[in-house]
This record gives structure tokens, sequence and C-alpha cells, in this order.
């Protein structure tokens, strides 16, 4: 077992994440409603969101990879128009150059992309 297909994220409400998950993404659930939402993404794999149980938060990472710093950059104009709530604006950890959001449930959002000569 060395693949991971899906990711599902505890959200505080699963339709407001949507919406945000929706603009972020560019693209419609495939399944919404007010306990859960379901996207399928271009990868095959699904990004799910469920209503989490009680007051417990747990703050997860989902890294989005990308091809060139240049793809990253475009991602951060792209995803600050978008509203996304900017952590760290576009840096270079080499050899990665990366940004991070955050959702609405303070999960973290990587943005990265691997240089060519790494």
């Amino acid at each position: 077992m060395s693949e991971i297909e899906d990711i599902i994220l505890a959200v505080a409400d699963p339709e407001i994440s949507a919406r945000f998950y929706a603009n972020l993404l560019g693209c419609r659930p495939v399944m919404a409603g007010p306990d859960r939402a379901l996207f399928k993404l271009t990868s095959g794999r699904a990004l799910g969101l469920l209503r989490r149980a009680g007051d417990r938060r747990e703050v997860c990472e989902v890294d989005f990879p990308l091809e060139g710093a240049e793809a990253v950059d475009q991602a951060h104009i792209d995803w600050w128009d978008r509203g996304a709530r900017i952590l760290t604006p576009p840096t270079n950890a080499t050899p990665v150059r990366s940004f991070v959001a955050g959702d609405p449930d303070g999960h973290r959002l990587r943005v990265y992309a691997v240089a060519a000569w790494a």
C-alpha cells in the first residue's frame, strides 16, 4: 500500500467549505449537502469535506504540486484574487518554491513546485 487515494477534511460547515473550495479550485462538487461535500480532482482523487463531530478541531495540510516556480507564483495571484487567506507568501526553500493558504477551518493548503535542477 503506497498510494493515498482521497483526502477527507473535517470541517465546521461543509456548505461554507464547499463554496470556498469550488471558488478556489474552479469546479463544483460532485456531491454536496449539509453534512458533506465531495470534489473529484483532475488527478482522479477526491477531496471530501465532512462535518466534524463536536468541538474537536484538527488541522491538516493539503499539498498541491505544480510544475515550475512560475506556476506557483501564478497560482498565488489567482488564489489571492479568489479571496484565499494567504498565510505564507511565495518563498524559496531549496529546492522548493511554495506558498501556504488557509481554508475556513484553518487547514493549510501548500502550493509548491520542486526546482528542475533538484
